[in-house]
C-alpha cells in the first residue's frame, strides 16, 4: 500500500483533533474490529481503498511544497499541545485541576524560552547592579572652588605686578594668590625712636657698623611692607572686579529662577503638585 498525500494526512490530523472523546473511541474500535475482519477473511467491498486516489505526476502539475505542522495549526486556531487540547474539551474542570495542567505545560515549555527568560533575569540583574541609585545620580559631584574661573575683564599693569613680586621669585598672580589672617591683619603705627645726638668723637668703627646694619634692616622692612601693600592693592582691584561680575551672574540667575518657578507654579495649578 502507497503512502498517503501529506494533504490527506493532515486533513486526517485536524479532523481527528477536532473528534471528542467518544468518537475518537469509537473510531478505535471500529479499527480494531477492521484489522481482526481483515485477518479472518478478505474483505467484501469491491470499493478501491481510499488510498489508491494518488495524484498523478506529470512534472508540470504537481509540486511538492513544504508545509510546517505546527505553523499550519496555529493559522486554523488549532492549539498543538496536548494540554491546551484537554483544557478545551474540559471547560469543566476544577480550578485546581486547570492551575495544575497549565503548570505543567508551563513547565514543559520550550528550552529557547526558559534560557531567554534567563537571559533576560540576568540582564535586569546586571543592569540594577551596573546603575546607580536615584540619590546617587540626582547628587551633584563637589567641585573645588579653585577650579572655579570668573570670566572677568582684568588686565593690570606688568609695572605693577613686577612691584607686587619678590626679587628673582615667580611673577605675582592676583587671580591665584592667597593671604593668611595674619597678612591681613591691621599692623599697628610705630612711632619713630627719639634721635640721639652723637658726637663726632664717638662715632668710632663700632657705631658705624651698627648703624650700618640698622639702614639695612629698615630698608628691608620697608620694602617688604611695600611689597606686601602692592600685592593687597592689586589683589583687592580684581576682587572688586569679579565681585562686580558675579553680583551680575547671581542677578541673572536669580531671574532665571524666578521664570522657572513661574512655570513650575502654572504647571502644579493645572496638572497638580510634582
Amino acid at each position: 500500500m502507497e503512502n498517503p498525500p501529506r494533504e490527506a494526512r493532515l486533513a486526517c490530523i485536524v479532523t481527528y483533533l477536532y473528534l471528542s472523546d467518544k468518537e475518537k473511541e469509537k473510531i478505535k474500535l471500529e479499527e480494531d474490529e477492521a484489522a481482526a475482519a481483515s485477518t479472518m477473511a478478505v474483505s467484501a467491498s469491491l470499493m478501491p481503498p481510499i488510498w489508491d486516489k494518488t495524484i498523478p505526476y506529470d512534472g508540470e502539475s504537481f509540486h511538492l511544497e513544504y508545509m510546517d505542522l505546527d505553523e499550519f495549526l496555529l493559522e486554523n486556531g488549532i492549539p498543538s499541545s496536548p494540554t491546551h487540547l484537554d483544557l478545551n474539551q474540559n471547560p469543566l474542570l476544577p480550578v485546581a485541576e486547570l492551575e495544575g495542567k497549565e503548570s505543567a505545560g508551563a513547565s514543559t515549555g520550550s528550552p529557547a524560552s526558559s534560557s531567554s527568560t534567563a537571559v533576560y533575569q540576568q540582564s535586569e540583574a546586571a543592569s540594577s547592579t551596573e546603575s546607580p541609585p536615584q540619590n546617587e545620580r540626582n547628587t551633584p559631584s563637589p567641585i573645588d572652588p579653585d577650579c572655579v574661573e570668573v570670566e572677568v575683564n582684568f588686565n593690570p599693569d606688568p609695572a605693577d605686578l613686577v612691584l607686587s613680586s619678590v626679587p628673582g621669585g615667580e611673577l605675582f598672580n592676583p587671580r591665584k594668590h592667597k593671604f593668611t589672617e595674619e597678612d591681613l591683619k591691621p599692623q599697628p603705627m610705630i612711632k619713630k625712636a627719639k634721635k640721639v645726638f652723637v658726637p663726632d668723637e664717638q662715632k668710632d668703627e663700632k657705631y658705624w657698623t651698627r648703624r650700618k646694619k640698622n639702614n639695612v634692616a629698615a630698608k628691608r622692612s620697608r620694602d617688604a611692607r611695600r611689597l606686601k601693600e602692592n600685592q593687597i592693592t592689586i589683589r583687592a582691584a580684581f576682587l572688586e572686579k569679579e565681585n562686580t561680575a558675579l553680583r551680575t551672574e547671581v542677578a541673572e540667575l536669580r531671574k532665571e529662577v524666578g521664570r522657572c518657578k513661574n512655570i513650575v507654579s502654572k504647571y502644579e495649578t493645572r496638572y497638580g503638585p510634582l
